[in-house]
């Protein structure tokens, strides 16, 4: 089994710790969290991460994917193959009939492949598949007849999966053989290919409306991460650091706290079925600034954020079947704001 994806992982991880430097500092806070993901993958284990959206999975992922270094690979392959030991069936059916393969470097952001999980992900969307006319005309190595899937082009790279537990069962086998084997087998050809990365996945919580169940055996192949989401401060960080300005606009620390107030009222009430994310609460500064901009003031002030969060929560908070306000998310967030405004 090929582990050159984990090998240049583990060396960079490595390389910063020793310089004293943070290999996740993109993330602000979850200093746990980034602890068990980095302990992870100076492992050589691959990673889920456990949480609700909007907190920072994706941002992580993406961050691991640039701790790869440069790497030498055959130009324009989907593969990234390693021109000293070319895997993909193109670039071996190249250099069997004696071509130079041209060569380029690639960063480890280009080697990031992102899949998306969903129910009508497929067991070929992830492994690739063969064209069975193709196959019986030139043989089922033959480049005409092979595409390649999702988890074969983030070879010497970063697969990021998110929402695995959105996706049907037969897609969580085809992981598999992958994870424990480094190969993936295509199709009733009994083909193998390499498929050397580090998987990072994600997944709702269970109780999340669309999830499925993970089964035992894939879970048996990851090293589980929980995150949740970030204390008051952490979240008044997030949003400063990025959510958008809005030029002649200044937003006064009393309206960025009302933001990250609302926000954490949405997740302590029992009657919120699906509470403001931090993606929501940076939609919420960002329109805070367009609603104070458009009323000619150079300054956001409590009314307008009143004004911005029925849109920017609207749809991404929902309330609970029990809740007073169940067919009625307008009414809730206009509640949560009465409520946060009068306790301050």
């Amino acid at each position: 089994m090929r582990t050159e994806a984990f090998d240049l992982l583990h060396q960079e991880i490595l390389r910063k710790v020793r310089q004293g430097l943070d290999p996740l500092d993109r993330i602000i806070g979850q200093k746990e969290t980034k602890e068990q993901v980095l302990a992870a993958l100076l492992s050589k284990h691959h990673v889920l991460i456990e949480g609700p959206p909007g907190v920072g999975k994706t941002t992580l992922a993406k961050q691991v994917a640039t701790l790869f270094p440069p790497v030498k690979a055959v130009k324009g392959c989907r593969f990234h193959c390693d021109p000293e030991e070319p895997q993909c069936p193109m670039c071996r059916y190249r250099a069997e009939g004696g071509e130079d393969l041209p060569v380029e470097t690639i960063s480890g952001s280009q080697r990031f492949v992102r899949v998306q999980g969903s129910p009508e992900l497929r067991a070929e969307d992830l492994l690739g598949d063969i064209d069975p006319v193709e196959a019986f005309r030139h043989g089922p190595l033959h480049p005409r007849a092979f595409t390649p899937g999702k988890l074969l082009r983030g070879n010497r790279g970063i697969v990021f999966f998110d929402e695995l537990n959105r996706c049907p069962e037969r897609v969580q086998n085809a992981l598999l053989q992958v994870l424990e084997e480094g190969i993936a087998t295509i199709g009733g050809y009994d083909v193998d290919f390499p498929a050397d990365f580090v998987l990072i996945a994600t997944a709702n919580p269970a109780e999340t409306i669309g999830t499925e169940r993970l089964s035992d055996t894939l879970l048996d192949r990851l090293d589980i991460v929980k995150i949740g989401y970030p204390t008051r401060e952490e979240e008044r960080s997030i949003i400063l650091k990025y959510g958008r300005q809005t030029s002649g606009v200044t937003v006064p620390e009393d309206a960025v706290s009302l933001m990250v107030d609302l926000a954490k009222s949405t997740r302590e009430r029992k009657d919120v079925q699906k509470p403001a994310s931090v993606r929501a609460t940076i939609k919420l500064y960002e329109n805070s600034q367009s609603v104070a901009c458009l009323r000619g003031k150079a300054r956001v002030d409590v009314s307008d954020v009143g004004r911005a969060v029925l849109m920017s929560f609207k749809g991404r908070v929902t309330p609970s079947p029990e809740s007073p306000f169940f067919n009625d998310s307008e009414g809730l967030l206009r509640d949560i704001l009465d409520l946060v405004v009068k306790e301050r």
